[in-house]
């Protein structure tokens, strides 16, 4: 009767296992879609032939050309362009899925690590990445998310073992990280809250008694952590741009014009994101692990405390940041639950209820898509159709070209330098004048002809709506000889 009950368990396992890997497959192995991506490939492109970082912006027609640009993803870079060389288009597909799902089992191990449960930390590892999962793109922040939860297990697992290979293991980890995505300073904000954790703990553990033993316990305590944040932060030093390279996250993540103009850098609870599927996947969550935690907030550690703070009140105050919190506050949440995960992991209807509720996930996923309607076989992208590409090298096309913002990046990734862009996603590089400038000629018809003139604009490769929204109804462009010569469901090319 035990064999039975035995085999029937890991049965049960093994088929809710599969379920929720199936459900990650679901939410992750989806097309390409950013068009970021094929910009960052490009760049690394550029690195991998000629063994150096671009300097400027380099790729526009305009004088933006010589702007300073500062390659902080130089790394990742070179990465995506070598895999895109490997695996062309279609096998990218599962780059982003195998990333998907080590995030995954990342915040799997984390909450198992914390729980002991199968049924829990599987629950809190699915909820954490279908939340996260908006942001679930082929662009460098997404190394940046598997990096911070590699660092958060490896300061977990010193936590609990006091082993100093663990915290040794979160240097190279930084040292990737600086060279690959500018949110590498989340690695000194987590080793950060562990210190204070740990500084904290030993000052409620101490007696009372002489306050000079008592710091030096405390200081002890934090002390590993603290040696451990410094030699990140020297190990982040080694990378192209050296310590500005500080300088410049410390900026970007204060400037205001992000906030207005790039979607990602939007406040969350602004008008485009609110009602999106992400903003009710993280309202649902955040409502989840306030009940979770009015209940089991006495079992966490100061640590866990202060991650839901500092992480919760950056998904408060800026949409992109959702994704870090989500992944984790894995660890605070399973800390929350861990005394009763057992109780939980012994309910009756726990063990069944969790493949039915993977399956009916699935199956909602395979009808609508993840959380920014993308399936295994489609996603909606600025990504150039097939037919755009074949007109292009068909007709040897070349010279410069007035471009939507979203359409710079690849242009340059398949055509430069025989064609070169007035923009592209680079929005750091161009700053706010000249990328308000660029974006205004599209309703500005004097401006636009003054400007196609100026720079001997050969061509102007429109989205749809800002073809329709603007240039279509201006009517001296005819007059200049301008026609369209290609046309599909996504764009419009004008030539003259």
């Amino acid at each position: 009767m035990t064999g039975k009950r035995l085999n029937s368990e890991i049965v049960v396992r093994a088929g809710t296992a599969a379920l929720a890997i199936i459900t990650v497959a679901l939410l992750t192995f989806v097309p390409l879609s950013s068009n970021d991506f094929w910009l960052q490939s490009a760049i690394g492109r550029i690195i991998w032939s000629s063994g150096q970082i671009p300097r400027t912006a380099l790729f526009p027609f305009t004088e933006a050309s010589e702007f300073p640009f500062h390659a902080h993803e130089w790394l990742s870079s070179v990465v995506f362009y070598l895999l895109h060389d490997w695996l062309r288009y279609e096998g990218l597909i599962f780059v982003k899925g195998a990333l998907g799902l080590a995030l995954f089992g990342l915040c799997y191990r984390l909450s198992h690590r914390l729980t002991r449960s199968f049924v829990v930390s599987l629950s809190l590892a699915l909820m954490a990445i279908a939340v996260a999962n908006f942001r679930h793109f082929l662009r460098p922040e997404l190394l940046g998310l598997l990096f911070a939860l590699i660092i958060l297990n490896l300061l977990h697992d010193y936590q609990t073992s006091g082993k100093w290979r663990y915290l040794i293991g979160t240097v190279p980890v930084a040292l990737l990280w600086a060279n690959c995505h500018a949110s590498f300073a989340v690695a000194l904000v987590l080793v950060g809250m562990f210190a204070a954790g740990a500084l904290v703990e030993s000052l409620q553990a101490a007696p009372r008694g002489p306050v000079r033993p008592r710091i030096g316990a405390a200081t002890a305590a934090a002390g590993p952590y603290a040696i451990c944040g410094m030699l990140m932060a020297l190990a982040m030093l080694l990378n192209p741009h050296g310590s500005d390279l500080f300088r410049y996250a410390w900026n970007v993540q204060n400037w205001d014009f992000l906030r207005s103009h790039i979607y990602e850098w939007m406040p969350t609870f602004s008008r485009p994101f609110v009602g999106s599927r992400g903003f009710w996947a993280f309202a649902l969550y955040l409502a989840f692990a306030v009940a979770l935690l009015g209940a089991g907030w006495k079992n966490l550690r100061p640590a866990a405390i202060l991650t839901l703070i500092v992480f919760g009140a950056l998904a408060l105050h800026t949409q992109r940041h959702i994704a870090f919190f989500a992944l984790v506050s894995v660890y605070p949440l399973s800390m929350a639950i861990g005394p009763y995960a057992s109780r939980i992991q012994g309910m009756r209807l726990a063990r069944p209820a969790l493949p039915v509720l993977l399956a009916a996930c699935a199956g909602l996923l395979f009808r609508y898509g993840n959380m920014y309607g993308g399936f295994p076989y489609f996603v909606q992208s600025h990504n150039f159709s097939p037919l755009l590409t074949q007109f292009v090298e068909q007709n040897r096309l070349s010279g410069n070209v007035l471009n939507s913002y979203e359409l710079g990046a690849e242009l340059i990734y398949r055509f430069y330098p025989r064609l070169r862009p007035a923009i592209d996603s680079r929005i750091d590089v161009y700053g706010e004048r000249y990328f308000i400038y660029v974006e205004g000629l599209s309703s500005d018809e004097q401006a636009l002809r003054k400007f196609l003139e100026r720079y001997r604009v050969g061509y102007m490769l429109l989205l749809r709506p800002d073809f329709d929204g603007g240039i279509r109804r201006m009517s001296r462009l005819n007059k200049d000889g301008w026609r369209i010569i290609f046309a599909d469901h996504k764009v419009v090319l004008l030539g003259r």
